[in-house]
């Protein structure tokens, strides 16, 4: 099994870091210009893709950037910017099977399909709203973008580089993972402790659940995200300070964790059945043992641990 590090953003320090896949010891910080909220992977796995969002939070950003940052993952550096121009706030970021990075733009109601090779924004969408998230389904052929402030998932066309529909998530819409096989999209709710489930050969929502063991419905952010091998769908939520563990294909929740405060973003070791959490207001990582529902362990971050991942060590 090859070494891998991890990679997370502490966005209320305005650094990137590096830690230990195995020991969990820091090995680096790398200051940002600003708040860095996302980040992707390249397909060579070589680079990262930061989203520098700016000051603020979504629907508050009054200080909104307009830059990606690319981080060479063996020098630990960062090796430039590509300007997303008049689009600000970017946040949400995908690679398609076309090869451009998909980019949510907060305060453009936009989706930025950017070619990272030329390193500029070659696509501009509108979606009618304020974009957030973006997935992009297998076939090569559909994105979706999760607009929170509204009740619509967009579907975009990549043939046309339009918004070919919408997909109403009654209690408005958060983080969304797709199933490996592109038949389910599953849509966490903004306003209640749920999961939609949306059916893509019609783009049609057949189900929602709400999660067991959850308090009462109070509006907050919610991520979603599938493990690796697909038996495990999690979702965090924010305010509540928990993750919902359903298993996979059937959709049974299996755990309610309590968590630290705000959880967000998630990441998979090679480890079977365990997940990393990043706890944004504590500025600690927890390692949660999906089968068993429950912490393994924990390790300290930077302030504002928003988003966090694995790539292959180099020695």
């Amino acid at each position: 099994m090859s070494q891998r590090n991890i990679i997370l953003t502490a966005k209320n320090d305005k650094r990137v870091e590096f830690y230990d896949g195995a020991s969990h010891a820091r090995l680096a910080a790398l200051d940002m210009p600003s708040c860095v909220h996302e980040l992707v992977l390249a397909p060579d796995a070589a680079v990262a893709y930061g989203s520098v969002f700016g000051g603020g939070v979504f629907g508050k950003n009054k200080d909104p950037d307009h830059r990606l940052v690319v981080i060479d993952l063996a020098a630990r550096a960062i090796d430039g910017f590509i300007d997303t121009g008049a689009c600000l706030a970017p946040h949400g970021m995908m690679f398609g099977k076309d090869g451009l990075l998909w980019v949510t733009a907060e305060l453009n109601n936009a989706l930025l399909g950017v070619d990272v090779k030329a390193r500029r924004v070659v696509h501009t969408i509108d979606i009618g709203g304020a974009a957030h998230w973006v997935v992009a389904h297998p076939d090569g052929r559909r994105l979706y973008a999760s607009c929170k402030q509204t009740p619509n998932v967009a579907v975009v066309d990549l043939a046309t580089h339009r918004v070919s529909g919408q997909i109403t998530i009654p209690n408005r819409c958060e983080g969304m993972a797709m199933a490996s096989d592109g038949e389910y999209l599953y849509v966490a709710s903004h306003a209640e402790p749920e999961v939609n489930v949306i059916d893509t050969r019609s783009d049609r929502l057949v189900k929602s659940l709400r999660f067991e063991g959850a308090g009462a419905s109070l509006p907050q952010l919610r991520r979603a995200r599938l493990s690796p091998d697909r038996r495990w769908l999690l979702l965090s939520s924010s305010k509540d300070r928990t993750v919902a563990v359903f298993r996979l294909p059937s959709l049974e929740q299996t755990a309610l964790i309590a968590v630290g405060r705000a959880p967000m973003g998630f990441a998979f070791p090679q480890a079977p059945d365990r997940a990393l959490l990043c706890n944004h207001d504590d500025g600690v990582v927890s390692v949660l043992d999906l089968a068993g529902g429950t912490i393994e362990s924990s390790f300290a971050t930077g302030n504002g641990c928003e988003y966090a991942d694995y790539y292959a060590a180099t020695h």
